[in-house]
């Protein structure tokens, strides 16, 4: 075998698509439903100019300010963890102006390619519902949506491409009748697309079968061990233990559970987002949207709208907090017109977030054959196939392209001891 992936959400299959079409021999393993976890409920959006590090100026201090509100945008559960107070110190270091700029020129590198890599993957026959619509900003104070306005400005100075327009309420509400009118402006970014994730994996998956990677459900991985210059990964699926030259972690928050015991740091924590997604939505919107305010995405598929949005971290616990769902909903009640949530789905998945807010893609330091793709936030969606680009000529030559340097894992001090 050539290449074991571990994880089979957008990240993994995403690395295992471009490594097989390179010709690698390429199993992945997955401890549940390919598709599942993050890759699910989520918005779906394919946004480069949104591609920033989730650690901005100022955000410690809302976080702080919204602490005692269950229902806040961004909730921080207090907890005695030790690696959790100095996952939050490293948060915080990474909201300085000059860190903050340089991760958003990182993923700008990234993101000047991903609409290409997306385009790829159609024309190679990977179906999936796509919509070419535009991304809207909402505010409700024009304060708001000025500051949206330099925040895509900003990222065009960084090599964004898509084109932006500001628009006042009325100009808004004549380009988008799904919305009420309690609104002062908004921005279109033209060029943003979005996805139904769900069509992604799915996409991705029955492509993959078609003979290109062994794909394997339900399989638990126990351990992954250096064996005489390659890795054995051992695992609770039919069969015996899996022996290949390399291995791609891609298991998204929990990744730190294979890799802790080869002596390598990656200081992953979950950060746990909700979505409600209804059938039948009332007025449905032309496209995808975000408010401001509220920190809530809008996203229309061919079946229904789905709102999506909340930060909660400090907690791994995966039921569905009612207060979170509770203040998705009253977002799109105030926002969308005759929003009609009969027949909802609801959801919540744990984002795999680094405290620098920029993933780990990339060799292990003194581990040869031994990759990471994790740590995505929430550009899992945006950034997957592009991460399975960027990374296969890494896994299968040791060539480590100049956009790979900021997502090192060196970054954290990573110089585990050789493979045997």
């Amino acid at each position: 075998m050539d290449v074991v992936i571990i994880g089979g959400g957008v990240i993994g299959l995403s690395v295992a698509e471009s490594l097989a079409r390179r010709g690698a021999e390429t199993v992945v393993l997955e401890q549940g439903r390919f598709g599942r976890g993050a890759s699910e409920g989520n918005a779906g959006w394919i946004s480069p100019g949104l591609a920033n590090p989730v650690p901005g100026p100022g955000v410690m201090a809302q976080a702080i300010k919204w602490m005692p509100n269950p229902r806040s945008p961004l909730l921080v559960r207090p907890t005695p963890k030790l690696s959790f107070l100095r996952w939050s110190y490293d948060f915080w270091r990474a909201t300085k102006p000059k860190r903050y700029g340089a991760g958003m020129a990182a993923l700008a590198a990234l993101g000047a390619r991903v609409l290409d890599d997306f385009d790829r993957l159609a024309a190679e026959g990977v179906e999936m519902e796509m919509h070419s619509a535009g991304l809207l900003f909402i505010g409700r104070s024009e304060a708001g949506v000025r500051s949206e306005a330099q925040i895509l400005r900003d990222a065009q100075a960084l090599g964004y491409l898509g084109e932006i327009r500001e628009m006042n309420r009325a100009e808004t509400l004549a380009h988008e009748p799904a919305l009420t009118d309690r609104l002062a402006g908004s921005v279109l970014a033209i060029d943003e697309r979005h996805v139904r994730p769900e069509t992604v994996t799915a996409g991705l998956v029955a492509h993959l079968a078609g003979g290109r990677a062994d794909l394997r459900e339900g399989v638990t991985v126990r351990s992954i061990a250096a064996a005489g210059g390659r890795w054995r990964v051992e695992h609770d699926g039919p069969g015996e233990p899996i022996v290949a030259s390399r291995v791609v972690v891609a298991t998204g928050w929990q990744a730190d559970e294979l890799l802790s015991p080869l002596g390598v740091k990656l200081p992953l924590e979950g950060g746990k987002g909700y979505s409600v997604t209804a059938p039948t939505p009332g007025i449905k919107p032309k496209g995808a949207m975000y408010l401001l305010e509220d920190r809530v995405a809008v996203t229309p598929f061919d079946g229904g709208v789905r709102l999506a949005g909340t930060m909660e971290l400090g907690s791994s616990d995966p039921g569905l907090n009612r207060s979170r769902i509770a203040a998705i909903k009253a977002a799109g009640k105030r926002s969308l017109a005759r929003w009609d949530d009969a027949g909802e789905v609801e959801w919540a998945g744990f984002r795999p977030m680094l405290p620098d807010g920029l993933p780990a893609i990339g060799p292990v330091p003194g581990l040869p054959g031994l990759h990471v793709a994790t740590g995505h936030a929430m550009l899992g969606v945006t950034l997957g196939p592009t991460t399975g680009e960027v990374l296969a000529p890494t896994v299968l030559d040791g060539r480590v392209s100049a956009e790979l340097a900021p997502f090192s894992l060196a970054r954290f001090g990573n110089r585990a001891r050789q493979a045997a």
